[in-house]
């Protein structure tokens, strides 16, 4: 996986706000330490978890300010997950 797939996937995980940036995740930490694939599957989970709770969130109160970001959060790791999928069918090809 390029360089450039790994700083486009952390752009979509990186949040800036009043407070300064944030991460959702930090992939690059976790790329140093576990193989692409892995890091692939705790994004898919991630993703899992995240939906569920929005489910439980809309389900409790469709008011909910938190039910924003977790919307934001999904579709952020949603678009890291198909960045760093299609960065790895790239390499293998």
């Amino acid at each position: 996986m390029t360089k450039k797939v790994i700083d486009t996937a952390q752009q979509y995980l990186t949040v800036t706000g009043e407070n300064g940036a944030s991460h959702i995740v930090n992939i690059q930490l976790l790329l140093q330490k576990h193989p692409p694939d892995r890091v692939l599957t705790f994004l898919r989970e991630l993703h899992t978890d995240y939906r569920k709770e929005l489910r439980r969130l809309i389900a409790k109160d469709k008011t909910d300010p938190n039910i924003n970001q977790l919307v934001a959060k999904c579709f952020r790791l949603r678009m890291a997950i198909n960045t760093i999928r299609n960065g790895m069918e790239v390499k293998a090809a």
